[in-house]
């Protein structure tokens, strides 16, 4: 099939590169011409796993390209996607301008009476939909399209196994030939069973619940975990037991410092947007929120406690500064609200993540050093702050720690340090409701 993606951030560049692997003739879209111009030459603005040498084999084999012009892409389309940003507005809901501008522009640009496929890749509010083609055709009364939702779930880190291996396919349609021609597209990623059909306002809020579930899962986790440190339970067993029911399972019951990224925080909050214009106050999420705020700054209350007369000029490393490990994205990461509680307290903060440095840099205090290599962030350091869980980090030497810092204290953020290995090497350790 002939595709158009508008927008080349995770989702419309994942998907554009994967559908052209799977021998389809795609045309990527963005206004930003730098950008543009990046892509054409091979070179992924984003790091996500083994997206760039799929990039580079399928502009080799002209199955992909790019460019800054809708209407030159669109019009010989058969599936037209967008995948632009709908960052969040000041009230919490989603900021739907540029999914807005792009339904315009398509309403001036596509041919009458063509029949073509709008497929919403976006996170939008129930009802984008209709609302992306009352904007299309008000441009052109006699256009010929049927607006879809498809929602994604990739996964920052594994975004392109997940394109290939997906756990389902949503694909809401009330247009039966626009419906046949998405699952027709999407056969190959899936096995029909994996293909579910639905309206298009359920497919809106499937991806909607999705999120907001596992982000509850994960507030609900760390709920229990620092319920487990009052008791001195060990939130590791009580996880391996609650997990084993198949009802529930182990996935995203892992206790930490909570969520962040471009899903998880925006979505809750803009579906505690959307129930309250239709005037429900969505209680359960509001608490989900409130608990993932907090825990985020548990490194800070253990410190403060720990030196009970203030942080003033205490070296503290922190390993770790994207939101997860497998990304460079800094979006709503805890990392980020840790330092700034660190520096306001006048902690010496020295900081070190694998790939993130550069984004993380606009985002941190100008008083916090950056380290190319994690050893130059530990050197004299009185506490080590485990973040964000890169596999360096899991696997660094315990002896290299004690010869590298001055201190003995160590809050492992993502409880995935071996806690007995350090103890028994005279370290202070400080799970997420580790005994």
């Amino acid at each position: 099939m002939k595709l158009t993606i508008v927008g080349t951030g995770y989702v419309g560049l994942v998907s554009g590169v994967s559908f052209a692997e799977l021998g389809n003739d795609v045309i990527c879209v963005d206004k930003d011409e730098a950008k543009v111009e990046q892509l054409k030459q091979g070179s992924s603005p984003i790091y996500e796993e083994n997206l760039e040498p799929l990039l580079q084999k399928n502009i080799a084999n002209g199955s992909i390209r790019f460019t800054s012009s809708l209407a030159e892409s669109a019009a010989d389309s058969d599936v037209i996607m967008i995948a632009v940003g709908t960052p969040q507005a000041e009230d919490g809901s989603a900021d739907l301008r540029f999914v807005h501008a792009v339904a315009q522009e398509l309403g001036e640009a596509l041919p009458a009476n063509r029949p073509i496929v709008v497929v919403n890749k976006s996170t939008v509010p129930i009802g984008t939909a209709e609302e992306v083609e009352t904007i299309m055709t008000a441009k052109n009364a006699d256009l010929n399209v049927a607006v879809c939702s498809v929602p994604e779930f990739l996964r920052e880190g594994s975004a392109v196994k997940d394109t290939f291996h997906p756990d389902r396919i949503v694909i809401g349609s009330t247009v039966s030939w626009a419906r046949e021609r998405l699952v027709h597209l999407h056969e190959s990623l899936a096995d029909t069973d994996n293909i579910i059909t639905t309206s298009t306002r359920s497919a809106e809020m499937i991806k909607y619940a999705s999120n907001a579930f596992l982000a509850l899962k994960i507030s609900f986790v760390n709920e229990i975990a620092n319920i487990c440190e009052a008791y001195g339970a060990d939130i590791d067993e009580v996880t391996r037991g609650v997990g084993a029911d198949r009802r529930i399972s182990p996935h995203f019951l892992n206790a930490g410092l909570g969520y962040g990224g471009s899903c998880f925080p925006k979505d809750v909050q803009a579906l505690i947007s959307i129930a309250q214009q239709k005037d429900y106050a969505a209680g359960l999420l509001n608490a989900t929120e409130a608990l993932n705020a907090k825990q985020r700054l548990k490194p800070v209350e253990i410190l403060s406690d720990r030196y009970p007369q203030g942080l003033q000029a205490v070296k503290v490393a922190v390993f770790g500064l994207a939101f997860k490990p497998g990304t460079d994205d800094m979006r709503e990461a805890p990392s980020v609200d840790i330092i700034h509680e660190l520096v306001k307290a006048g902690a010496d903060v020295h900081a070190h993540d694998p790939i993130a440095l550069n984004t993380a840099a606009p985002l941190l205090p100008r008083a916090v050093t950056m380290h190319e290599d994690a050893e130059g962030a530990l050197a004299e350091a009185e506490a080590l702050i485990l973040v964000t869980e890169w596999d360096e980090y899991k696997n660094y030497p315990i002896n290299d720690l004690s010869a590298a810092m001055s201190g003995k204290i160590v809050i492992d953020g993502r409880n995935a340090l071996d806690a007995d290995a350090l103890k028994e090497q005279g370290f202070d350790y400080y799970g997420i409701g580790r005994r």
